[in-house]
């Protein structure tokens, strides 16, 4: 399939998606409720404040990460290493974004705290922006291999030596 259907599913889910969740009625306590020991605060509600909203949010957010990789994948051109990393790492984004959207969905009484998080943002904290990180690690230390090879950049020289440039040229 041709990535730029790909793409184009992808804006349509996240599109869909954004529009079920923007016109569907908050329900109470949606955006919090008063805190009993502090005025000036908000506190979440419980769990059912959320009733038919997170799977919306984990088919955005699954969406998202699609649109995001496939479009990382893009850049690597056809017969260059690089693309079974970012899917490995796709895998393991998802996985953790995933676990994170489950975390979530528990009863909140009673849930662990980890490092003094509650679990969903323990998994948010120390499990999404390390996943993330991993993808702008690898782009930065393998930009060369992957992405802009020393003969793409000598190949491009020869292109821009065909047009000498100035004002009659645009530049």
């Amino acid at each position: 399939m041709k990535s730029y259907l790909i793409l184009l599913g992808l804006l349509i889910v996240t599109a869909v998606t954004l529009a079920i969740a923007i016109t569907r009625p908050l329900p109470q306590d949606a955006t919090g409720g008063p805190h009993p020991s502090h005025a000036e605060m908000k506190q979440g509600g419980t769990p059912e404040r959320h009733q038919g909203k997170l799977l919306l949010g984990w088919i955005y957010g699954a969406a998202q990460i699609g649109l995001f990789m496939v479009a990382i994948g893009i850049s690597i051109p056809q017969g260059r290493p690089g693309r079974g990393w970012l899917a490995a790492g796709t895998l393991i984004y998802f996985a953790v974004f995933s676990a994170m959207m489950l975390a979530y969905a528990q009863d909140h009484e009673g849930v662990p705290f980890i490092l003094g998080f509650p679990l969903p943002t323990a998994v948010l904290v120390f499990g999404m922006w390390p996943a993330s990180a991993l993808f702008s690690v690898l782009y930065a230390t393998h930009f060369r291999a992957w992405i802009y090879s020393e003969a793409d950049a000598k190949r491009f020289a020869e292109i821009k030596a065909q047009y000498p440039g100035g004002d009659a040229h645009g530049s």
